[in-house]
């Protein structure tokens, strides 16, 4: 440890002051940017623990220039000086101009972005309607398809190329008579009923 002269400590604490009344600018600066994204309690939470960690980088930096690291009471308590008269001073106009400012920024960035949309819109609508016309034609294809090919396929029910259903048919087919014989026997039944 090395001893600081009061001349020296004077200089650095009104450098503490100055230091602090920057965080208060930073601050200002944190919450403005904030106000033009979102209100949300979440990124204040954020943009919160982002402003401590760039106050702390800073004040590290400022100790490290001005006091060779050291760090001393009278750097820390100048900072929060400096920053609480800049609040309370060029904060509160400071305040009111950007609550302005991020209420105009909104607007003319609601307005850009609406023209910037308009034609993304407007292909989206357009490529809507022909999607839903592709698709209906689509669907009546579809249903005229089903309808066609009911009536070309045959009605029996082992097909040449349905190798499972010819071996599933002979296996299920009576021994005498086949098909004939199996209508003959279901039509001797419905008979013996009445």
């Amino acid at each position: 440890m090395y001893s600081v002269p009061q001349s020296r400590q004077l200089t650095i604490f009104l450098l503490s002051l100055g230091a602090g009344f920057l965080l208060g600018i930073i601050y200002d600066i944190f919450r403005a940017v904030r106000l033009s994204l979102t209100k949300s309690k979440a990124a204040v939470v954020c943009f919160d623990i982002i402003y401590f960690l760039t106050s702390g980088i800073l004040t590290f930096l400022f100790m490290l220039a001005v006091n060779k690291g050291e760090v001393r009471l009278y750097i820390i308590a100048g900072e929060i000086i400096g920053w609480f008269f800049y609040y309370f001073s060029f904060g509160l106009a400071v305040i009111k101009a950007t609550d302005i400012f991020v209420k105009y920024t909104k607007k003319v960035s609601s307005a850009v972005g609406k023209i910037l949309c308009a034609p993304f819109h407007f292909f989206f609508r357009v490529f809507e309607r022909v999607e839903v016309k592709i698709a209906n034609t689509f669907q009546k294809n579809r249903k005229n398809f089903e309808k066609s090919r009911k009536k070309h396929l045959p009605k029996a029910r082992l097909y040449v190329y349905n190798l499972l259903g010819i071996i599933s048919a002979r296996r299920n087919e009576p021994e005498k008579g086949g098909r004939k014989f199996v209508k003959h026997k279901k039509e001797e039944k419905k008979n013996s009923t009445r």
